[in-house]
Parts: structure tokens; sequence; C-alpha cells
């Protein structure tokens, strides 16, 4: 409320320039640092309300005398099909960190990576390559190991296992989970663009983390050549082939696997943990749960399985789109553009941010209400603009499936095991309804705390 305060303070100051090639510039902002600090937490209601302000698209502040440039809407959503735009500077950004991944790649490098990948994360894949029923079996353990008589933070729970299920659905073995968390999180430190290099710095760390996940990848690589029966996608991946029939090298595998580690780790944990929050202050939503996931025999597994569970599913797509892990991307304009009836220069780096599309009222009524109804009885699956905080066009995210299944797989288990115990969840005493912040991913706080209850 400070910040706002501040903010509305601020605008009320005369700018030297209001415009840039004739989009307006968006008033406030601090010295030095801009708009950063107000966009930096509660992202998603500072966009919206920008958006009032100056229009769909507009100049944000950025650090020193940097200017970012925001296009929401149709327009903003339809750069995310590459057809005018880039997505390679992201490898000059973070060559450490991301590399020659999928998502820093575009054209016939990138079909040619992704088409080998896709299969095994399709509904289908995940089932017969096993990883539907190995993600089932990690979730049904770790759901089942939920503290029983005290509050706890389930977004630290849910960080633990859905490392764990990724790293498991890669075919890794149970006995080397912790030693791959341990040097995944020291790989994570290479987000952050810091360029002291001094031993035991977090670069020098994220080296390290780094060269340790590729060595083991690479072991697990081989390994899978020799087994092809081995469940979980690298041995689907490995099986699979290019637009030109060629398998995927090496390299590309390990960059890869690395960044579905990152995209598939702390995304899918914030989805479950704002999912069990919602759960434990809506009590009819948690009977519905109850009702469908105790008549289910047990987890989905399969495409037809899944289809047991349509309010499950409904709490994920609402999830998701009242609280979208990721609050926007980005891409560099590889042409000339005219965005909402302005002309964009080639070159010019355009953020899009993709968790606004949710709370539009033109596609979602009433939008700030949460209401899986929305999603229920439809014979058509969700448009791309209501996947959008998975992304859009040739970048959509990899494992959307994956989530999809994952989070019915946590509510269904979740579900079940509480009716085992007779309980329910509840916010624990003095905690308020947590509120979406991005830092950098939309996570609950950590001080979000809930608690099991006997049903009465």
């Amino acid at each position: 409320m400070q910040m706002q305060t501040l903010s509305n303070m601020l605008e009320r100051l005369p700018m030297k320039e209001t415009h840039r090639l004739g989009i307006p510039i968006l008033p406030g902002g601090l010295p030095l640092v801009g708009h950063a600090p107000f966009n930096l937490g509660d992202t998603l209601t500072f966009l919206r309300a920008a958006e009032a302000k100056v229009g769909p698209i507009f100049w944000m502040r950025s650090f020193g005398s940097e200017m970012q440039l925001v296009c929401m809407g149709e327009p903003g959503f339809e750069l995310l099909k590459n057809r005018v735009t880039s997505s390679e500077f992201i490898r000059e950004q973070a060559p450490e960190f991301i590399g020659d991944a999928l998502l820093s790649q575009d054209g016939a490098r990138h079909r040619n990576l992704r088409t080998p990948m896709s299969g095994p994360f399709t509904p289908r894949g995940l089932s017969s390559s096993g990883a539907a029923t190995l993600s089932a079996e990690v979730i049904e353990a770790s759901v089942a190991s939920l503290p029983a008589s005290r509050p706890f933070s389930l977004i630290t729970e849910t960080q633990k296992f859905a490392l764990d299920i990724i790293f498991r659905v890669m075919g890794i073995d149970r006995s080397e989970i912790q030693e791959f968390n341990t040097n995944y999180r020291e790989f994570t430190l290479g987000a952050f663009p810091l360029k002291l290099d001094l031993p035991y710095s977090p670069r020098w760390r994220a080296r390290r983390g780094r060269a340790w996940l590729d060595a083991r990848f690479s072991s697990l690589i081989a390994a899978a050549r020799g087994r092809p029966e081995m469940p979980g996608t690298l041995s689907a991946m490995l099986a699979a082939r290019d637009t030109e029939g060629q398998p995927l090298k090496e390299d590309d595998l390990i960059s890869n696997l690395r960044l579905l580690a990152l995209a598939g780790h702390e995304t899918t944990a914030s989805t479950m943990a704002w999912l069990g929050l919602v759960l434990a202050q809506r009590p009819d939503l948690w009977e519905k749960l109850r009702e469908e996931a105790t008549a289910a025999p047990g987890l989905p597994r399969s495409p037809e399985e899944l289809k047991r569970h349509p309010f499950a599913e409904a709490l994920f797509r609402e999830v998701i789109r009242l609280y979208p892990p990721v609050s926007s991307t980005a891409r560099e304009a590889t042409e000339d553009l005219t965005l909402h009836g302005k002309l964009v220069p080639k070159g010019t780096m355009i953020t899009v941010p993709l968790g606004t599309y949710g709370y539009d009222p033109a596609n979602f009524p009433e939008p700030e209400k949460f209401d899986p109804s929305r999603w229920m009885g439809r014979r058509i699956p969700p448009s791309s603009i209501e996947t959008a905080p998975f992304g859009g066009g040739p970048h959509f995210c990899l494992g959307y499936h994956l989530a999809w299944v994952e989070v019915v797989q946590f509510a269904t288990a979740f579900a079940r095991e509480l009716s085992r115990r007779g309980v329910r969840p509840q916010l624990a005493p003095g905690v308020a309804p947590p509120k979406l912040r991005y830092l950098p991913f939309g996570q609950p706080p950590k001080k979000a705390l809930i608690e099991f209850v006997p049903v009465v």
C-alpha cells in the first residue's frame, strides 16, 4: 500500500519525456530504478492498472535509463507466434543458464529439437513411457507423509516433491534424488546475472552445479541407450527422431534436460501449493473434490483415467488462470511492427504479460472470482488465450500436459489421503489469505501455513 501511494505521488511530478516513438511512457517511477520496485511482487495488478491509465502498449522505466516496452491484449499474444519476433536473445542473456536449450531457439533449429521431444510429453506419451505412473507414485507417497498434527508450509512441501517428480520422470533412481536436488539448487544460482566469479560465489557455484548435472545426465543417457525399456521420458526421447529422421545429439539432450528440470519444477510446485491453499479456504470446493476423488479407483495414469476427474482438472485450470506461475515473457522484433496502431522498430524488446490474460473480463466473466464451474461440461479444449499462462506459438510449454497430469494427481491424492484421515485443510490460525506475488515465480509465501482439522 505504501509503495502504491508513493507511485501515485510520483505520477503527479512533471516528466521530461511523456512519449517515445509515439508510445506513452508510464508516469511515476523512481530515480535509477524506474518502475522496477512497483513491478516486483504484485506484478499483475501493477500491469493491469498501467493499462487502465495509459492503454495496452506503453514504455516502463527500468534500471538506469533503460526502457521496457509492454504490449498487452491480442496483439501482444500474437507476438508469441514468432512470425515477426525472435527468442534467440535469451541465449545471449543467459548463456550458462539457458544455453542452447529449446527456449532460446527459433525456426528450423527449434523444430528439429522440439519434434523428438514433444511425443513423450503428450498425454499418450506420458502414459506409454510410464512417466504418469512414476509421478503418481511420488505424489501418493509425498502426500501421505504430509504433517498430521501441526501447521506447515505447503509450498515448502510441494517444492520438494515437484523436483522429485521431474527427476524420477527423467529416469533418475530414487537413491540419487537428494544429490541431484543439491546440485540443481546450485545450478539455479545462475539465474541471477551476477558477474562476480570468485571461488564459492553464486556464479562459481552455478557452474559447479551445472558441471555435475551435465556429467550425470551424460551417464543417464548412456544407461538409457542400453535400456530402452527403462520407464520415464528419457528413453522415449532417445527413441524419437527429428524432422530429418535423426536422433537428438547428446549435447542437445543435456541442455534440454536441464531446462526441463527448471521449467517443470518451480511452476508445478507453485500451482499445487495454490490449489491446496484455495481448498483450505473453500470447504464447498473441498467437498466436491473429495467426492470425485474418493469415487475414483485411484490416481489417473492415462488419458482415459484423466476423464474421470473433471472437477480436479477444473481446479487446475482455474488455479492457473488466477495464480499463473510466470507473469510474462519477452520477444525481440525481427522487423518493424505495428502494435495497437503504433510503429515499433526492428530490434525492440517487447514484454508480453502472460498472466494478465486470465483477468480479461471479455474472456472470463467476473475474472476476480475463483469459479471452477466455468471449465465444467465443456466439449471443446481450452483456447490458446485460455492456456496463455503456458505461453503460445512454437514455444508453448512443452510440459503443459505433464503439469496437467501432475496437478490433477496431486488434487486427487490430497483429497483421498485427507479423507482417509478424516480431516480437511484450512489456513492455520492467524494466517491471512495469501496474495499472488512474483519473486520471480508466482509462489505463495512460505508463511502461508495450513493445517488439517477433523471433519465434523
